[in-house]
């Protein structure tokens, strides 16, 4: 493994939440009739919202992380720059 394939995971692991946050919003836009499916889903609903956006933090370091990364394996690959 390697960071990238960390960033990847990463990326379709917030789609995935993303996904099933849409999911929750489309079940509370049609009118859930039982006030505790009612509270589970938007319990759920909020919960997805903290781990995306903490999700979405993590991913913004690891894209650094990506871009040094890269930028190292220019410098210590000599041959790669030309000289």
């Amino acid at each position: 493994m390697n960071i990238y394939q960390v960033r990847d995971n990463l990326k379709n692991t917030i789609a995935g939440k993303e996904k099933y946050l849409a999911e929750c919003n489309d079940a509370l836009d049609k009118g859930i009739t039982s006030t505790g499916v009612h509270i589970a889903v938007n319990t759920t609903k909020e919960f997805l919202e903290i781990n995306i956006a903490e999700l979405q933090r993590i991913l913004v370091d690891v894209e650094v992380c990506c871009e040094q990364y890269s930028e190292m394996g220019w410098m210590i690959n000599s041959e790669r720059m030309g000289q």
